[in-house]
């Protein structure tokens, strides 16, 4: 039997209130900053219960906003609608869409409520101390050899994921030898997580340049890695509990120039995965303050995966598990590989563009795709971004993240692409977005063939409601 719907409106709306009141009367305290946005919009969803067609519902979401000095809290509070025939429905022509507020297929009571918070945040990365609960889009750890811009949001928004980011600095306690970088990907799953432990060694020494020397070591688990079997089969794994993953490794960071108009740092990596190895040598920085760059060499041993902890690894974790378990059979030759990052950002970073290009220096294989990995490709992650201000009442997010390039043409075909962008109008008290996001699906089968895009547009209007 279907539930209630009128049961879940009240549900809905008893989250929503309390939420209102309270939060009015924090925004009386001193240092307070309290906004309250109201959105309306359309948003198309995935097909459920083995339906071939995507479900579209109306969006009513209350977002409160809370800022007391460096703390903040956000909420997320959505109501997804839509009218339809009663002979339908059971006699109701309101139709609430039940999976935002009962679990469902296999979901827990954290899976479905813990992203009713948009977050939690302490500080701003980069301060002494930082701590942020709620979506994480840029997840890296030290170089990014291990984990480099790891997201939880490439399924939004048919599943909303609640994440962890703490950082804690030493300097915070006059005590700058150590600090820490931690994530947790999915609070309500545990299932990828780690950190790196780094130490300043050589600070007591006063050594000019020296003594900013930086050691890191990093640890990354993945307990559950055959979690997204909706996206993969386990037959891509070979087995039907995948074992824990754990990627491990040591770096080293020496910043030697950093000034107003010009940075540089040199840094390396030592990295295993399982019996895999794999290192990597670079500098980066920024010149005359307004042109980032990144360039790394990378040795690369038989079946190492570089930054196995990226932005789309929920897509590719079943794929790059069988490649890590592969054991003594050689699915990626080890290689000599590069990478590149470029791009300008002006107007303190109001209008930011930069383009990372990655790649073996051997060939490109000839014999398909399907036929081998990722790494053996060329890969182009692409990023950019208009502040408000810069163009009035506009602003504008886009990023390109491109695997198996093999001549220019693909650098402008969606397959094997996560593409996402998000333009936004500001009229006043009212915002209105429009967001595209497009994903290409694995098959499910054996091997490295693809065969779906998975796309989302989104057409919303927040209301600032004080």
């Amino acid at each position: 039997m279907r539930p209630n719907k009128i049961m879940i409106l009240m549900i809905a709306l008893s989250l929503f209130v309390p939420v209102m009141s309270v939060s009015a009367q924090d925004s009386e305290a001193p240092g307070a900053d309290f906004g309250l946005g109201l959105l309306l919009g359309v948003e198309t969803f995935d097909p459920v219960d083995g339906s071939t067609e995507s479900e579209t519902y109306q969006t009513l979401a209350l977002s409160p906003d809370l800022a007391l000095g460096d703390f903040g809290i956000g909420l997320d509070l959505v109501l997804h609608y839509r009218f339809v025939s009663p002979e339908t429905n059971d006699g109701s022509s309101f139709d609430i869409r039940e999976e935002d507020w009962i679990p469902m297929n296999g979901q827990t009571f954290l899976d479905l409520y813990l992203p009713k918070i948009k977050y939690i945040r302490y500080g701003y990365k980069g301060d002494a101390l930082y701590a942020k609960f709620g979506q994480i889009e840029d997840a890296t750890l030290g170089t990014g050899f291990i984990v480099n811009q790891y997201s939880n949001t490439l399924f939004q928004p048919d599943e909303k994921i609640m994440g962890l980011n703490f950082d804690l600095d030493g300097q915070i306690f006059n005590f700058p030898y150590l600090g820490i970088e931690t994530f947790v990907g999915n609070l309500a799953h545990f299932d990828v997580f780690g950190g790196r432990l780094y130490a300043r060694p050589l600070l007591w020494s006063a050594i000019p340049i020296i003594e900013n020397l930086e050691w890191g070591i990093t640890g990354v688990f993945d307990i559950d890695a055959d979690y997204r079997t909706d996206y993969f089969d386990s037959t891509i794994t070979g087995v039907t509990d995948a074992e824990m993953v754990l990627v491990y490794g040591t770096d080293l960071v020496l910043p030697i120039i950093n000034l107003d108009f010009a940075s540089l740092a040199v840094f390396g990596d030592l990295a295993f995965q399982g019996i895999n190895s794999g290192s990597m040598v670079g500098f980066g920085g920024r010149l005359i303050g307004i042109i980032p760059y990144v360039f790394q060499l990378r040795f690369l041993g038989d079946n190492f995966i570089p930054s196995y902890f990226n932005n789309s690894y929920d897509l590719y974790r079943g794929i790059e598990y069988a490649v890590l378990n592969s054991g003594t059979s050689i699915v990626i030759p080890g290689s000599i590989s590069w990478l590149g990052t470029t791009g300008v950002s002006l107007l303190d970073d109001q209008l930011v563009f930069t383009a990372t290009l990655d790649g073996p220096f051997a060939a490109i294989p000839t014999d398909g795709i399907e036929n081998n990995s990722f790494v053996e490709y060329p890969h182009v992650y692409a990023m950019f971004l208009v502040e408000e201000g810069l163009i009035p009442d506009f602003s504008l997010s886009a990023s390109y993240d491109k695997k198996f390039i093999t001549d220019i043409a693909d650098l402008i075909s969606a397959e094997n692409a996560l593409i996402n962008m998000a333009i936004n109008y500001n009229a006043g008290a009212a915002v209105i977005t429009l967001s595209y996001d497009l994903m290409y699906i694995s098959d499910g089968t054996a091997g490295l063939s693809w065969e779906d895009f998975d796309i989302n547009s989104t057409l919303s209007c927040s209301l600032k409601l004080f």
